[in-house]
């Protein structure tokens, strides 16, 4: 994808006529500021232990099915036809419960990053726009999909500062 918008900025500035030496440059490498925020951090831990409950729930689960399995096997032959229906009609039951816990947990993680992390991007954008507002750069890019940058142009260091990274 940041491949995809170098490439369109450098169709745009080819057949727009627009002459690239007016606009300011910088490149920063966008991840390590954003993980060098204690925000991140902090949000690295709260999300780890909530997958952390919801991977325990998904073992227990788990072990307690596969419990009922062993036993089922282990006394199968001394079991009569309807306690062996009703066994392994539980057995299916707490597999098929397992399988909806998965897919629920999966979405319940998905959302919770999502309402961890997006205040952190929003305030690490907002940074990255009050720096390129304040130093006048019309395009910061990031530097891990560039080919080629100048040094020169690394506005890493101003992006932490607006964030209070030291």
């Amino acid at each position: 994808m940041k491949n995809l918008a170098l490439s369109t900025l450098v169709v745009i500035f080819a057949f727009s006529g627009i002459n690239a030496q007016k606009f300011k440059y910088g490149h920063i490498d966008g991840n390590a500021v954003y993980r060098k925020m204690s925000e991140v951090q902090k949000a690295d831990t709260v999300y780890a232990h909530f997958v952390k409950q919801l991977e325990d729930q998904i073992k227990k689960m788990q072990d307690d099915y596969n419990a009922k399995v062993k036993d089922y096997k282990e006394n199968e032959a001394s079991l009569s036809d309807i306690i062996k229906q009703t066994k392994i009609d539980e057995i299916n039951s707490l597999g098929e419960r397992i399988k909806k816990f998965q897919i629920s947990a999966q979405t319940e993680a998905n959302k919770k990053q999502k309402e961890i992390y997006d205040p952190i991007r929003k305030k690490f954008d907002e940074a990255l726009k009050a720096v390129a507002k304040k130093y006048g750069y019309k395009f910061i890019i990031d530097k891990n999909s560039l080919l080629y940058f100048d040094d020169a142009d690394d506005v890493t260091k101003l992006v932490e500062k607006q964030l209070g990274i030291k």
